[in-house]
């Protein structure tokens, strides 16, 4: 799995700035994971398949031409290849080794395109959430798997303790069916006025 989504990197640096920080109070910070959030949560992790399935369709793609490559490499080197036909597959595998080369640098783009796209679209989702479960435990910095890059020792339970209730809280969002409309209660009959 690939790391993305620098700008969910941002904005769990920013969230530190949304609580002013006492004097002298003890540092509260907490530790989120994209690539835990997306192997954890069933909507980003359905949002992450997307950039799965174009990285996969892409190898598939690349593999594929690197196979006729290697078959022509093959012919060419043939002793038994006619020497007029030789000539002519020379050139159709430099067109195809320029093809190969062009295929693979559009499928980076293509792949960097989903990547940015489907890291927009969770950081969307998860973003807000984020945001709103520090302010609610009073954090005063959030740290991302984006932006720590030396990390030399770390409870690994309270490490993924935040990034788990985003999880949950994400998954839960929309989730939940919206519940019907209360149906108002028929009035209760009016008693009789008393007679005087």
């Amino acid at each position: 799995m690939r790391l993305f989504a620098p700008s969910l990197a941002a904005l769990c640096l920013s969230a530190a700035l949304a609580v002013p920080v006492a004097a002298q109070e003890t540092p509260r910070f907490a530790f989120f994971s994209i690539n835990q959030l997306v192997r954890t949560s069933k909507k980003a992790g359905a949002i992450f398949s997307e950039l799965e399935i174009t990285g996969k369709n892409l190898q598939e793609k690349l593999a594929a031409k690197g196979q006729e490559l290697q078959t022509m490499q093959q012919q060419l080197n043939s002793p038994s290849l006619d020497p007029e036909k030789k000539d002519a597959l020379a050139k159709k595998f430099r067109d195809a080794e320029f093809e190969a080369k062009k295929m693979q640098e559009d499928s980076q783009q293509e792949y960097q395109r989903v990547e940015k796209k489907v890291g927009d679209a969770i950081t969307k989702l998860a973003a807000p959430i984020v945001e709103g479960l520090a302010k609610e435990q009073k954090l005063q910095l959030v740290l991302s798997d984006q932006a720590v890059q030396i990390l030399s020792w770390a409870d690994q339970d309270w490490m993924k303790a935040f990034t788990t209730e985003v999880a949950k809280r994400l998954d839960a969002s929309e989730a939940a069916p919206a519940a019907p409309a209360a149906t108002p209660k028929p009035a209760a009959p009016k008693s009789a006025a008393p007679k005087k």
